[in-house]
C-alpha cells in the first residue's frame, strides 16, 4: 500500500479512482499509461526531480537520497530522505496552480495523504514539497509536518481497503 496510492485509496485522488485502485491491486495488474503520459508526465518527472534534488539539498544543507521504506503493510518511495532520516523530500512537475498553492503555503488535500504517509513510514521530522521544472526560476516550496490525525486516517483508510479488497469482485462492463 504504497503513498503514491494514498489519495486514491481516500477517494480523493484526481488521476485514479479507489475503484480503479481496488481492481488494479485485485487483478494483480499494473497501472497503465499511454506512451505520452509515459514519456512527457513520468520520465520527464523523474528527470527534473534529479535535476531539482541539489537545489533543495542546498535549501536544506543536506544531502538526499531516494529510497523506498516500508512500516508493516504501508510503503513509500521517497524522492529523497536525508542519511539522518530527518528530512524527506517530495516533487512533483511544475505547474501555476500547485505552485500557487505551495507558494502560499496550502498543500492541495490531493498531495496531503502521500506526503502524510511518506512522514510516518519514514519516522522523518518533516518534508519539503516541491514543485518545480528542475530550475530554480520555476521552483516553489513548503514544509509539511507530521499530522497525526491524518495519518490516523490513513491508517484506518488502508485497513478498510484491504477489507475491501478481499471481498472485491472485478466485473468486467
Amino acid at each position: 500500500n504504497g503513498a503514491s496510492e494514498a489519495s486514491a485509496m481516500l477517494g480523493i485522488s484526481k488521476l485514479s479512482t479507489r475503484t480503479e485502485l481496488l481492481k488494479i491491486k485485485s487483478l494483480g495488474l499494473p497501472k497503465e499509461f499511454s506512451d505520452y503520459v509515459q514519456r512527457f508526465i513520468l520520465d520527464k518527472g523523474h528527470q527534473v526531480e534529479a535535476m531539482a534534488r541539489p537545489i533543495i539539498e542546498s535549501i536544506i544543507d543536506d544531502t538526499l537520497y531516494p529510497v523506498t521504506w516500508s512500516m508493516g503493510n504501508l510503503s513509500a518511495s521517497c524522492d529523497g530522505l536525508t542519511g539522518m532520516q530527518d528530512v524527506a523530500f517530495e516533487h512533483k512537475q511544475w505547474n501555476e496552480s500547485l505552485a500557487e498553492s505551495v507558494q502560499s503555503g496550502i498543500l492541495p488535500p490531493e498531495h496531503c495523504p502521500q506526503c502524510q504517509q511518506v512522514l510516518l513510514v519514514t519516522g522523518a521530522e518533516k518534508l519539503i514539497f516541491v514543485v518545480s521544472n528542475g530550475t530554480e526560476e520555476k521552483l516553489a516550496w513548503m514544509w509539511v509536518y507530521p499530522d497525526k490525525e491524518k495519518q490516523n486516517t490513513l491508517i484506518n483508510g488502508w485497513t478498510q481497503f484491504d477489507k475491501d479488497l478481499e471481498n472485491y469482485v472485478h466485473v468486467e462492463v
